[in-house]
């Protein structure tokens, strides 16, 4: 587990061409295939996760989690995670490509056994595979928002520049991240967007990575203009 004061933020550079970037997805929203086992919906949850290989059908994709409506989400994944999308730019040539592996995890209030084993062992799977750049999002305001931060900050620690996409920036800046945007439209449950909304999708994601190539200022969410 990353221990610094939290007035320090890990934080690591980006100073390649976004061309080249490798990204995965890390989100605390409750994602998992169909064959694998769904999140508890009962407090306090529980700190497994999740493995979605790149290569997923976003269609096929389910979300347990019991802390925030992800009823648009269930018609539309991409909202909340947004590997569609990623591969839509890599397509576009605006990044190489996705990972072979992305992370889901769920609602939990076992923080303390969430920030000691699960994150770690995500950092490390990250930290080892062909990973250039980290996206993450959330599900419900208060907890997700606040744990995926001290995720985040324990990727950037091990050396990945990670970007977590925000619908509850309060939350997600008083854990103070290494990169984090925000934008008018966004909201718990659609992170991304609405529903079917692909060209909008692919302009909040591009914007989210293009943050990757300009001076970001740590511990801060930065509010983007998405047109």
């Amino acid at each position: 587990m990353l221990n610094i004061a939290r007035r320090c933020v890990p934080f690591t550079p980006f100073d390649k061409e976004l061309s080249t970037a490798v990204v995965t997805i890390v989100s605390a929203t409750g994602v998992h295939l169909p064959d694998q086992p769904p999140f508890p919906e009962e407090d306090p949850g529980d700190t497994t996760y999740r493995l979605i290989p790149g290569d997923t059908d976003i269609h096929s994709l389910k979300l347990k989690h019991h802390h925030y409506d992800h009823s648009e989400a269930d018609a539309d994944p991409n909202i909340v995670f947004p590997l569609e999308t990623l591969r839509e730019l890599a397509r576009d040539g605006v990044i190489a490509t996705v990972n072979d592996v992305h992370y889901s995890y769920g609602f939990t209030t076992k923080l303390k056994e969430l920030y000691e084993q699960t994150f770690p062992d995500i950092a490390d799977k990250i930290e080892r595979s062909r990973t250039k750049l980290v996206l993450l999002t959330a599900g419900c305001p208060e907890t997700c928002h606040r744990s995926i931060v001290n995720l985040a900050r324990e990727i950037e620690a091990r050396g990945v520049p990670t970007l977590i996409i925000s619908a509850s920036p309060a939350a997600t800046e008083s854990v103070r991240p290494p990169r984090a945007m925000t934008f008018d439209g966004t909201a718990i449950g659609r992170i991304i967007g609405r529903a079917g909304d692909r060209a909008f999708h692919k302009s909040v994601v591009r914007a989210a990575l293009e943050m990757f190539t300009h001076d970001t200022p740590p511990g801060k969410v930065v509010k983007k203009e998405i047109r």
